[in-house]
C-alpha cells in the first residue's frame, strides 16, 4: 500500500521549523513541539481536501515451480480508504486599550495561550477524538483501536471488565504485534502509567526500562526499543489518558510513525503547508485587535498493523 503519489513525505514540526523563516510561525511551531506526542508525529503534506489511499489487507501468494510449469496467478487485497483534513484553529481578540496600556507583549501572551490550547486540544484528539461525538473532528487512536479489534490486546487476558495492573508479557505482546516498517516504535501513555511501568521494572530488577538525554537536552524514557511519549492533560485540565475507561482502567498505545504508519495530515493555506498565523488588525465592529490561527489538519493510520492498544490496565494497587 501507499499514500497518493502527490503527497509529500511527512515532517515533524521540529523538522518543519528548520525550513520556516517567518518569526511568528516559528514561535507557533515551537509551542506545538512542546508536547511529546506532537513533537514526534510527522505531518504529511497533501493536495486537496483529503488523502485517498489503498490499505493493505492480504498479500498475494507466491510459490515454487518446476521446469515448464507456470506460477499460480494471485492478487493482493487492498481496502480503499480516505482521510479528510479538518479546519482547526481560533481567533484571538485583544482589546485595543490593553495593547495601548500594557504594550504589544500583552497581545503576544494571548496568542501564545491560544496556540497552547490548540496543542493540548490536538493531542487530546489524536488519542480520544470521536467523529460521532464531534463531526468536525477526526477519530483518534481510542476510536480506531477499540476493545475487540484485532490490534487491541486485553491486559487482563480476557479475565473480565475489572482489569489488572500492567503486565510485562502483555506489553511485550503489544509491541510485537506492531510492525516497524524499518523505523522505530513508540509507546504512548499517561505520566501515571509511565510511573507504573518504571516501578514494575524496578521491582523485577530488569534493564528493560531506561532513561537517557537526547540531543536537545531532554530526558527520553525507553522500554525495550521503544521511546515512551506521555500525554498529560487537555486544554480544560482533564487527563487525556487517565484511569477513566471501563472499570476504572487505562490504555497504552504502540505506534510506528511515518508515511506507511501513523501520521498527521496537513493541507496548504495560500500555497504554503502548515500552521497559518494572520494578524487581521483592528476589526471594524469592535475596538479589538484580532489574530487568526488556522491549520488544515488530519490524522491517519495507513496500515492495519501500524498501531496497537493494550487496554484494561488498572492502577498498581487495584
Amino acid at each position: 500500500m501507499g499514500p497518493c503519489p502527490t503527497c509529500a513525505m511527512g515532517l515533524t514540526l521540529i523538522e518543519a521549523a528548520k525550513y520556516e523563516n517567518r518569526l511568528e510561525h516559528l514561535a507557533v511551531l515551537r509551542t506545538f513541539s512542546e508536547g511529546e506526542l506532537l513533537a514526534r508525529l510527522p505531518f504529511m503534506n497533501i493536495a486537496g481536501s483529503g488523502l485517498f489511499y489503498a490499505a493493505e489487507q492480504e498479500l498475494p501468494s507466491v510459490g515454487f515451480r518446476a521446469v515448464n510449469e507456470g506460477y499460480t496467478q494471485s492478487y493482493g487485497v487492498v481496502d480503499q480508504r480516505a482521510e479528510a483534513v479538518h479546519l482547526f484553529g481560533g481567533d484571538v481578540d485583544v482589546d485595543r486599550s490593553i495593547v495601548d496600556l500594557m504594550g504589544p507583549e500583552a497581545r503576544a501572551s494571548q496568542i501564545e495561550m491560544k496556540v497552547r490550547s490548540m496543542r493540548l486540544t490536538l493531542e487530546s484528539t489524536v488519542i480520544n477524538g470521536d467523529s460521532s461525538a464531534n463531526p468536525r473532528a477526526f477519530d483518534g487512536l481510542s476510536k480506531r483501536l477499540q476493545p475487540g479489534d484485532a490490534m487491541a490486546i486485553d491486559n487482563a487476558g480476557g479475565a473480565g471488565v475489572g482489569g489488572a495492573p500492567l503486565d510485562f508479557d502483555q506489553l511485550d505482546a503489544l509491541i510485537d504485534s506492531v510492525n516497524s516498517y524499518g523505523g522505530s516504535k513508540v509507546l504512548v501513555m499517561s505520566k501515571a502509567m509511565r510511573r507504573q511501568l518504571n516501578a514494575l521494572a524496578r521491582a523485577n530488577h530488569g534493564g528493560v526500562y531506561q532513561a537517557r538525554t537526547d540531543s536537545y537536552g531532554m530526558t527520553v524514557h525507553r522500554y525495550q526499543d521503544c521511546d515512551i511519549l506521555t500525554v498529560d492533560r487537555d486544554a480544560q485540565g482533564i487527563e487525556v489518558m487517565g484511569y477513566d475507561e471501563a472499570g476504572g482502567t487505562s490504555s497504552i498505545y504502540c505506534c510506528t510513525f511515518g508515511d506507511q504508519g501513523v501520521t498527521g495530515l496537513q493541507g496548504p493555506f495560500q500555497g504554503r503547508y502548515g500552521i497559518s498565523v494572520r494578524d487581521l488588525g483592528e476589526v471594524p465592529d469592535a475596538p479589538v485587535f484580532r489574530t487568526r490561527v488556522d491549520w488544515y489538519v488530519g490524522f491517519a493510520l495507513l496500515h492495519p498493523r501500524a498501531a496497537g492498544r493494550l487496554f484494561n490496565i488498572t492502577t498498581a494497587g487495584a
